[in-house]
């Protein structure tokens, strides 16, 4: 029986061969943010988080048919390699990975229903936090940018945000970032799972249950505070500020100064960049 990494491989080789449809649709994957006002986004949160504080877990799958290409998967095997890549990195509340005095920060805009940012995070993203940030040289910052959750989850946006922020008062942001993606549907029903709207608060809770050490309770209580809706908010601004237009988004700092690696375009291999390419940008402002 395949391993969880050789899955993850196959996975990544078969949507690597659908890079030309991802570019056909991109205009659907990679949408303009299209946030509100803070003071919307306040209320947004609180009515979806409301629900949440009083849903059950949905099953084990969150009522999700969770398919990634084409098979089943297992939610303990997505805990068992989160746990395993995350062990005994540091994180802080603001959902920041790695050593704070690490000479480079990646700042890292994505949208958690984004199965281009899932390709990132199942593929490049585990090499270079074992590579670069176990190691202490690079801390990785997530950003929200809602991109594919405006097509049919976009309702649900700021809940899937605020959920990650939650779980970073705890020190676990990115646990809870990186099992959503790890867990992250692409079909559901024969459907693209981006086409559905499929993030519910039993998805979301269902999600924070998996999170080993999570404080469940602590964290259903998180989601009402107005504070976090703001954060999400700050994301976006910030965002926009910088010219974001599409996800995942790379922001590379340090010493000599800051690099952008946009959305695929600044690689010769695709949508998603490879360790290497990262490797040469974090070589450049270090």
């Amino acid at each position: 029986m395949a391993s969880r990494k050789e899955q993850k491989e196959a996975a990544r080789q078969a949507r690597e061969q659908a890079v030309a449809q991802l570019k056909a649709s991109q205009t659907r994957r990679t949408r303009m943010l299209t946030l509100g006002g803070v003071l919307a986004l306040v209320v947004a949160a609180i009515i979806v988080v409301i629900v949440v504080s009083s849903s059950g877990g949905g099953g084990s799958a969150g009522g999700v048919d969770n398919q990634r290409d084409g098979a089943a998967y297992s939610h303990a095997g997505a805990v068992a390699d989160v746990k395993s890549l995350l062990g005994g990195i540091p994180e802080s509340s603001d959902d920041v990975l790695g050593n704070p005095l690490s000479r480079v920060t990646i700042t890292e805009y994505g949208d958690l229903a984004c199965p281009t940012c899932d390709d990132f995070a199942v593929t490049t993203e585990p090499q270079l936090i074992e590579a670069d940030v176990r190691t202490g040289k690079v801390q990785l910052a997530f950003r929200g940018d809602e991109t594919a959750s405006g097509y049919a989850n976009g309702s649900e946006y700021v809940a899937t945000q605020v959920a990650a922020r939650a779980a970073g008062l705890q020190d676990k942001g990115w646990d809870y970032i990186m099992l959503m993606y790890d867990e992250q549907p692409q079909d559901i029903n024969g459907n693209h799972a981006e086409d559905v709207k499929y993030i519910t608060s039993s998805y979301l809770l269902n999600r924070a249950q998996q999170v080993p050490g999570l404080n469940v309770a602590e964290w259903q209580k998180d989601l009402s505070d107005p504070a976090l809706a703001q954060d999400v908010a700050g994301d976006g601004a910030a965002g926009n500020a910088a010219g974001v237009s599409g996800t995942p988004t790379l922001f590379i700092s340090g010493p000599k100064g800051t690099v952008e690696y946009d959305k695929g375009n600044d690689s010769p291999s695709g949508v998603v960049p490879t360790l290497p390419e990262l490797q040469a940008l974090i070589a450049q402002v270090s």
